[in-house]
């Protein structure tokens, strides 16, 4: 029987819980003990490590977030406190680390895994941002969320055709943004690829008014305005409004964007790469990240430093195709 322990860290993402108690589900059929690090990274060097136990776990399924808590721990950057973590884990004769993340956590288990710990890493995050797999584990989920609030905001702009101005999260990812984008049929998007100024914006929004009756819609994604200079959300609403006869709404959706129950098509992911996990376990093939292949659609694995040099492609194509402004 091999001991794994399993940890999530950075942001929480629906799909969390679902992988682990998908891995406690299959831990009778690869003869796995499960064990879980409370706290990410951080608790894993506060010794934050517990058996499982497998009545509670399987109550998690269907639940949002992480039942295990994460952080964000700079500090693990040093090889002193990453040592610290290694010692932990050997300590309790753990035979691999599971680090359920994006690429910091992917990052974090290198150095542990260059200190002599077996990990192998899982994509979990909202922001599809982990060029290692088409989709990460959370994705599809804080996707649906978005839609489902957007639906809601649109049909009350629509009474007074108003301009609702959306901020989407993602950091500097525009997937969220872009895939919401083609699913509620926006009619304008201001990302990281294809960011407009004040004046664009006014002229995007007179160019769609010329066909459109009722309510616009807008999207942008986070940390991009009111950075490096650019002016604020607010200002974005201001100019508009000084200069049209138009009313723009301001909607910053936040973290409700992490809430939400898994969907089933996240569930049916997070299932198939846990196994693909315990796959790779059994043979004691270590040091890998698991992800839905970029072109191939199927659960393939890589090695950390090469998933960590993977770029995510550009989506300039798909917002000029499914925008109406251009």
């Amino acid at each position: 029987m091999k001991k794994i322990a399993i940890l999530t860290s950075g942001g929480d993402a629906s799909a969390m819980n679902k992988c682990l108690s998908s891995f406690v589900y299959f831990a009778s059929k690869y003869d796995l003990e499960i064990y879980f690090v409370y706290g990410g990274y951080k608790g894993l060097y506060q010794d934050a490590i517990f058996k499982s136990n497998y009545n509670e776990v399987r109550t998690w399924t269907f639940l949002p977030g992480t039942k295990i808590y994460t952080s964000r721990f700079p500090k693990f950057s040093d090889p002193a406190v990453s040592a610290v973590a290694a010692e932990n884990l050997k300590r309790k004769g753990i035979d691999c680390l599971i680090a359920i993340g994006g690429d910091g956590t992917y990052m974090g288990a290198q150095k542990l895994y260059e200190q002599g710990v077996n990990v192998i890493c899982l994509p979990g995050t909202i922001d599809n941002d982990v060029a290692s797999t088409k989709y990460t584990l959370g994705f599809d989920t804080a996707l649906n969320t978005i839609v489902n609030r957007i639906k809601e905001i649109r049909s009350c702009m629509e009474s007074h055709r108003h301009i609702a101005l959306v901020e989407i999260m993602g950091r500097h990812c525009v997937d969220l943004t872009v895939y919401a984008g083609m699913a509620t049929e926006a009619n304008i998007l201001i990302t990281n690829e294809n960011y407009i100024t004040l004046e664009e914006f006014l002229e995007k929004i007179k160019k769609v008014r010329k066909t459109v009756n009722g309510s616009i819609l807008c999207l942008v994604n986070e940390k991009l305005l009111g950075t490096d200079g650019k002016p604020t959300i607010e200002e974005y609403r201001d100019y508009v409004e000084k200069n049209s006869n138009e009313q723009v709404k301001i909607n910053v959706l936040g973290y409700l964007q992490r809430g939400g129950e898994p969907t089933a098509v996240e569930l049916i992911r997070c299932t198939k790469m846990v196994e693909k996990a315990c796959e790779l376990i059994s043979k004691s093939e270590y040091g890998k990240v698991i992800g839905i292949g970029p072109t191939t659609n199927e659960i393939e694995a890589y090695d950390i430093p090469e998933a960590l040099k993977m770029k995510n492609p550009p989506r300039i194509e798909l917002i000029k195709k499914y925008t109406t402004d251009n």
